[in-house]
């Protein structure tokens, strides 16, 4: 199911996006049962491609992922949703400049109410590579957003030092992880001190946890997206019983 918000709404083409919701067949058969959210938000997209990891081509797709979680009853049934950045995607500290979480929202449900019900009280973001490197927008801003977000995941971004602190600032009481392999040099002890120093002086009280992950891999910086969320995602939404 796509969905935009663009001029009409009021958006500089800049800040437009094109939005994609995954509703899996076993969701629409319950339609008194409000489902969790999951948002991902994706890194650079050099190709200017609508829907990197949401069907685009030559891309991994999530959709597939989420049919196996669906099967093997490894979450819990949720909803899955990305906006899709076409514009001003190139470069990382660019990429969803001022991206309006709570808007998505909105667009989201609104988009999707006459097929499945979502509970906005369980609701966690996902941010891949340039989605975290932004201090204006992308993941920061998005964990910034009014509604009681369950956790964010933060895979594998650009963790330099001045990243640390606004990635912390969001809700005291939401979890925040991010995770990072090592084919990617970056300066991890520096960032994860930082982080979790920042988290502290908020007072958060949510998870805050800075992991490697470990891969053997000639693509791990897209790999580590998968085995990021086959290991957080249960955590936030467990499978029933």
């Amino acid at each position: 199911m796509d969905y935009a918000y663009g001029a009409t709404d009021g958006a500089t083409e800049h800040r437009a996006w094109t939005g994609r919701a995954y509703l899996h067949p076993r969701l629409l058969d319950h339609a008194g049962t409000a489902y969790p959210l999951v948002v991902y938000l994706h890194g650079i997209n050099k190709q200017q491609v609508q829907h990197p990891w949401m069907g685009a081509q030559g891309s991994p797709d999530l959709r597939s992922a989420w049919d196996n979680y669906l099967l093997e009853q490894r979450i819990a049934p949720a909803v899955l949703a990305a906006p899709s950045s076409t514009l001003a995607c190139k470069l990382p500290q660019a990429l969803w400049d001022g991206f309006d979480m709570d808007r998505f929202l909105a667009f989201t449900v609104r988009a999707t109410r006459d097929r499945v019900r979502i509970d906005l009280s369980r609701v966690v973001v996902i941010g891949h590579s340039g989605a975290g490197c932004n201090h204006r927008g992308g993941l920061v801003t998005a964990l910034q957003s009014t509604l009681p977000l369950v956790g964010g995941l933060v895979i594998d971004v650009c963790m330099d030092e001045l990243d640390a602190r606004p990635l912390a600032l969001a809700r005291p009481d939401m979890d925040v992880v991010v995770t990072y392999q090592r084919g990617w040099q970056r300066d991890f002890p520096a960032f994860s001190n930082l982080f979790v120093e920042a988290s502290r002086a908020i007072g958060a009280t949510g998870l805050r946890h800075v992991e490697e992950i470990p891969l053997v891999s000639r693509q791990p910086h897209t790999d580590i997206v998968m085995e990021s969320l086959d290991r957080w995602l249960p955590r936030w939404f467990p499978p029933a019983g």
